[in-house]
């Protein structure tokens, strides 16, 4: 045994024998398996012979019946004839497995560079954390052609005996310059849509990624999957006689390439009439006067030919009847007709695509989609905000979301506006109103203030409107909220102002008033020190300043906390900002002002707002991506001033009000928390009383008493 001396630590240590040297005969039998013709074993053959993955926690050999509806997709990835396979599906209907057993098909019968391209990098490491190597590992037949090397077993590359497995993610560079004999692109529509430089892209990661198998010819394929994540953009679309299987118009991703494919929907057979149908989610029936839970108990698929009813006990049976022949996978024909694959009428297209709805998904189960979609339309027609909608539509069930957005927006006109608006003078609060929020936006050379009047059941109006222009020192010269600090000095006034409240013998001062914090340069820094002013006068429990965020798909509608980070990388605020998801909040608003006068949530107008601020609800448009301007509009601070107004009543709890035992700030009477009586309130003037300096103004801290020189 060899022993060797450490020159510098003087101990002596045994190194590792070097493992014996390989015969000949050794190296030619591990590599004459490479010099095998191409295998003619489907992928799904493939996978049941040499694949074992995960089911119910436990490794076992793959089974085609866990996933039928995979099979024909699967098995499409080696045809000649077509250069693209689509799926569409929801989200947990078995696409992993599509994934690991089409890119591992290339291991043992089809040897060839294969590319996978994630969401990002950080979605394709996790995947191959926490899918491909375990089921690698798991799989005797295949980590036996897995490299030896480190290099050979990476995040970004696995290289097996005679093919090369690449992962990605959507960047130009990773599907330029390469030659792959098979392309996956998996969850397609969460990618960009446009890769390279933004003033001139390069192209899709679909188109790119068919110019990546050229090379291979008629054997190269590119694979797309994903759940869909754009909605319908023409709302008057419907499916014609000669297209029933084409899916809604979308800007981008994976239903345009369905589109343009062979649409493939998976069909069950019916055991009552033998009609061959499609089972979806718009075929389940259940009563929806129930709550979520109790109707999703009662969910049952109809037929629509005969009317005849399946449990989902029965989904399981019926999908495995369709993959032996009662059903399965059919497609358009050229004049409409329902055809299976390989037949000559199929539409003449180089995609295969298929679409399958989350009622025959595998892992999906029909209570949980009825009990989720009931609770997504139920929030929908409280707040109006469509976020959870979107997302069931998206991912439970796995279709393109049509929102009723564009043909109300078509309601919502200064006319309708003007119908039916309440006939209480300005200055007062309605005999409904239970507390009175004031919104404060900040311009350039004003304050657009909005008071609010809220009632039972998030019931509001419009009490009072104006701008702030004038300094308080009597200058005539114009606010400037950027340059000045002392100009913020006006809005104090706002804390102490009593709203008459009609009919009753109190009023009210506003519980809760939030400023905007941004605007021209220096607006925040002055925001920051009139809150931290108002909190040292005791005021801080009412006062907020507001941020808003676009896009519509904001964590949370509102939340309340310290930025992490100010501008220009400069120390954050220590203040507290009132987040605000804006655009979904525009959308409750907007669903308030369309509801009929009294109802629940409704916002309701008065007759002596003026046509001008009236107009600035509706100067924007709603747009796929968001709320934006309408061409030729220039002032919407009405509607932004509601958007402050909707998420500081929320972030003080309006929504999740007992109105049976209201807390004490949005209880009726004059002993609200905010209330302040006196006789000289049942004048109902046009302009609100205000507090003289004696009259001690009230807070969440302090109970406002009675006084009869308040005026």
């Amino acid at each position: 045994m060899v022993q060797m001396l450490d020159g510098k630590s003087g101990l002596i240590y045994q190194p590792v024998p070097l493992p014996p040297l390989a015969s000949v005969h050794e190296l030619l039998a591990d590599a004459l398996p490479l010099l095998q013709p191409v295998s003619r074993m489907s992928v799904t053959e493939s996978a049941e012979r040499h694949i074992r993955v995960q089911t119910g926690g436990v490794w076992q050999q793959f089974n085609r019946e866990d996933v039928p509806y995979m099979v024909e997709p699967s098995d499409m990835t080696q045809s000649r004839r077509y250069r693209a396979v689509a799926f569409v599906g929801p989200s947990q209907s078995g696409k992993t497995f599509f994934l690991i057993t089409t890119s591992l098909h290339a291991v043992k019968c089809d040897p060839g560079p294969v590319q996978i391209i994630h969401m990002t990098k950080t979605d394709g490491d996790a995947w191959v954390e926490e899918s491909l190597n375990p089921t690698i590992q798991n799989s005797p037949d295949i980590v036996q052609n897995l490299g030896r090397s480190a290099d050979d077993d990476t995040f970004s590359r696995k290289r097996f005996k005679g093919m090369r497995l690449s992962i990605g993610y959507p960047v130009a560079n990773q599907l330029s310059s390469r030659k792959q004999r098979m392309v996956l692109l998996t969850d397609y529509d969460h990618m960009p849509q446009r890769l390279g430089p933004k003033d001139q892209p390069e192209g899709s990661p679909f188109s790119m990624a068919l110019q990546r198998i050229k090379s291979f010819l008629s054997r190269g394929t590119v694979v797309a999957e994903s759940t869909p994540a754009f909605s319908v953009t023409d709302a008057s679309w419907s499916p014609s006689q000669l297209a029933p299987h084409e899916m809604p118009p979308v800007s981008d991703g994976i239903v345009p390439i369905y589109n343009l494919g062979t649409r493939g929907r998976w069909m069950w057979e019916c055991r009552d009439c033998g009609d061959l149908f499609e089972p979806r989610f718009d075929r389940i029936e259940y009563d929806n006067t129930l709550d979520p839970m109790a109707a999703g108990e009662q969910a049952v698929m109809v037929c629509p030919h005969c009317g005849a009813c399946f449990g989902h006990n029965h989904k399981r049976e019926n999908n495995r009847r369709a993959l032996k022949g009662h059903g399965g996978w059919l497609h358009e024909g050229k004049g409409g007709d329902l055809v299976q694959i390989g037949d000559s009428n199929i539409r003449a297209t180089d995609t295969v695509s298929y679409a399958i709805n989350g009622a025959a998904a595998t892992f999906a189960n029909w209570a949980n989609l009825v009990s989720n979609y009931e609770t997504a339309r139920r929030r929908f027609d409280d707040d109006g905000d469509e976020l959870a909608l979107r997302q069931f539509y998206f991912t439970d069930v796995g279709v393109p979301f049509k929102s009723d957005r564009g043909e109300k927006a078509g309601e919502l006109t200064l006319a309708a506006l003007k119908e039916n608006r309440l006939t209480v003078p300005k200055g007062t609060a309605p005999d409904w109103t239970r507390f009175i929020t004031v919104s404060v936006d900040v311009q350039g050379a004003y304050f657009p203030v909005q008071v609010e009047a809220w009632g039972q059941d998030q019931r509001r109006t419009v009490i009072d409107r104006f701008d702030l222009t004038q300094p308080m020192d009597g200058s005539e010269r114009k606010l400037a909220p950027h340059k000045y600090v002392a100009d913020w000095s006006v809005l104090i006034d706002l804390e102490s102002r009593v709203y008459p409240v009609a009919g009753a013998e109190h009023g009210l001062v506003p519980c809760v008033l939030v400023v905007d914090f941004h605007g021209l340069p220096g607006v925040s820094d002055h925001a920051e020190a009139f809150i931290r002013a108002r909190a040292k006068e005791g005021q801080g429990r009412r006062w907020y300043t507001s941020r808003g965020h676009g896009g519509l798909n904001q964590r949370d509608r509102v939340w309340y906390e310290a930025p992490e980070r100010a501008s220009g990388g400069r120390k954050a605020r220590t203040i507290k900002i009132l987040n605000m998801a804006v655009d979904r909040l525009k959308d409750t608003v907007f669903a308030a002002l369309n509801k009929p006068a009294g109802a629940a949530g409704c916002f309701q107008l008065s007759e002596w707002m003026e046509d001008d601020p009236v107009n600035e609800f509706i100067a924007e448009t709603r747009t796929e991506k968001g709320w934006e301007m309408k061409p030729g509009r220039r002032r919407n601070e009405s509607f932004d001033l509601s958007v402050q107004a909707q998420a500081a009543a929320e972030h003080k709890g309006v929504k999740r009000i007992n109105w049976e035992a209201p807390p004490i700030w949005a209880v009726g009477g004059a002993t609200n928390e905010f209330a302040v009586t006196d006789d000289l309130v049942n004048r109902a003037e046009v302009e609100p009383a205000k507090l003289n300096d004696t009259q001690p103004t009230q807070t969440a801290d302090q109970w406002i008493q009675p006084r009869s020189n308040w005026i």
